[in-house]
């Protein structure tokens, strides 16, 4: 059995359990921290100051790594509190999403958990780049 990816058919075992793959929660756990640490990263360098941020932070390599470790756990910890509401007071729709809105009736409690990245899937992902930036620095 094969599920459908943006690509095309995707081997079953690829991603267990998972029906579909929403690139959009997929985008957002991914490449959108990445990109808010790279900025906020080089606005703090530019603005300097008295003292110089990335000598204080022991090089522009630490420096970097001290905002995505900063921004992959907000991650990480939004992604693991969405996953507790959702099982807490089930699932509404937040609007967060385009097609969200589109849709006849709020997607079922079943399959949002059945898509990559679901909410843990997210706060594993993030929180894995969140110790991979602990153990560079």
């Amino acid at each position: 059995m094969s599920f459908q990816l943006p690509s095309g058919p995707v081997p079953r075992g690829l991603i267990p359990n998972a029906g579909r793959v929403d690139s959009q929660r997929l985008l957002s756990v991914v490449a959108i921290p990445f990109a808010a640490a790279i900025a906020m990263a080089t606005a703090v360098a530019a603005m300097g100051g008295v003292t110089d941020p990335i000598a204080e932070a022991g090089g522009p390599m630490y420096f970097v790594l001290n905002f995505v470790k900063f921004c992959y756990l907000a991650v990480s910890m939004a992604h693991l509190s969405g996953a507790l509401a959702e099982r807490a007071n089930g699932g509404l729709p937040a609007g967060l999403w385009l097609d969200e809105m589109d849709r006849s009736e709020p997607e079922s409690r079943e399959s949002f958990w059945h898509a990559f990245p679901n909410h843990l899937d997210g706060a594993a992902i993030a929180g894995c780049v969140t110790m991979l930036c602990f153990l560079l620095t």
